[in-house]
C-alpha cells in the first residue's frame, strides 16, 4: 500500500511534540512527512499538518503513534482499529499492554509498545521498547531511530513494563519533588530562590555524573561524603531514621499498581 505520510500521531500532547522535535532535529523524518490529530486540544507542532479528526491520520500513514491518555483508549480502541490502514502502530500509553494492542489491531498490523519519559523534550529521555521479535528489520530500525532521537532506549519484555513505568516513566516527577524540597529548604535557611535553585541543580548534575563515572557502589559514594561527626552524616541519618527508602518504594509500588489497573 502507498502512504501519503510516514508517521501519523493520534493525540498531540507534550510527549508527542517532544518526539516530533527529536525526529525532525535528528533527520529521521522531515516535518512534512508527519501529520497529527487531536480532537480536544489546540495542536501546534511546527511544520506538521494537523487535524481535529483521526480518520486522515489513520488512513494515510505508514506508522501510527498512539499518544492518547490510557484512560480514554478503551472507549476509542474499536474506532481506531477499524479505520487504521497503517502497517505499524506504536503506543506510548502507560498500562496498555502489548497483548491488548495486538488484539485490538489484529495480525495484519505490527505493534510496538514503548514507555518514554518527559525529559525526551530535551533529548535526555529514557524509553523502554517491547515489540515482536520477528518484526521486519526496517520497522525495528525506524522505531529505534525515533526514540534514540530523544534519548536512550532499551528492550524489555511485557512483564517488566509496569516496573519501568514506575521507575523511568514516572520517575522525573519524584526527582522534581526532591529538587523542589531542597530548594525550599535552602530558602527556609536564608538563600534566595535563584541561589538555592542554582546550588541544588548543580548538585544533582554533579551527583549524577559521579554515579555514572565512578566505579563504586552508590552506598560507598554516600559514605564518601559523610565524615564521622560531620554535617552530612546528620542529614543522612535523619533520612534513614525517617525511612526514606521505604517511602520511595511504597510510592513506586502504588505507581506500578496503577499501571497494572490501566491494563485490565
Amino acid at each position: 500500500m502507498n502512504f501519503n505520510y510516514n508517521l501519523g500521531i493520534i493525540g498531540a500532547g507534550n510527549m508527542a511534540k517532544a518526539i516530533v522535535c527529536g525526529i525532525v532535529d535528528a533527520g529521521v523524518l522531515p516535518a512534512a512527512a508527519i501529520i497529527a490529530s487531536d480532537p480536544t486540544t489546540d495542536i501546534n507542532i511546527d511544520g506538521v499538518k494537523t487535524f481535529r479528526d483521526n480518520i486522515a491520520v489513520l488512513s494515510e500513514c505508514e506508522y501510527i503513534l498512539l499518544a492518547v491518555k490510557p484512560q480514554i483508549y478503551k472507549s476509542i480502541a474499536a474506532d481506531l482499529s477499524s479505520k487504521c490502514k497503517a502497517k505499524h502502530v506504536i503506543s506510548i500509553m502507560a498500562g496498555i499492554t502489548y497483548d491488548i494492542l495486538k488484539a485490538d489491531f489484529g495480525e495484519s498490523v505490527n505493534v510496538t509498545r514503548v514507555m518514554p519519559n518527559t525529559p525526551c523534550k530535551y533529548k535526555q529521555g529514557m524509553t523502554a521498547i517491547k515489540t515482536n521479535k520477528s518484526l521486519p528489520v526496517d520497522e525495528k530500525k525506524f522505531v529505534e531511530q525515533v526514540f534514540s532521537s530523544v534519548g536512550d532506549i532499551c528492550y524489555l519484555e511485557e512483564e517488566m513494563f509496569h516496573t519501568i513505568t514506575c521507575v523511568s516513566g514516572s520517575g522525573p516527577a519524584y526527582v522534581y519533588m526532591f529538587i523542589e524540597g531542597m530548594i525550599k529548604s535552602g530558602m527556609n535557611h536564608g538563600l534566595s530562590y535563584d541561589m538555592s535553585k542554582q546550588a541544588v541543580l548543580k548538585t544533582f548534575e554533579g551527583a549524577v555524573s559521579m554515579v555514572k563515572n565512578e566505579d563504586e557502589p552508590i552506598t560507598n559514594l554516600i559514605d564518601a561524603v559523610c565524615s564521622k561527626g560531620g554535617t552530612t552524616i546528620e542529614a543522612v541519618q535523619s533520612f534513614r531514621a525517617d525511612g526514606l527508602y521505604d517511602i520511595i518504594d511504597s510510592a513506586m509500588t502504588k505507581c506500578r499498581s496503577r499501571s497494572e489497573e490501566l491494563g485490565k
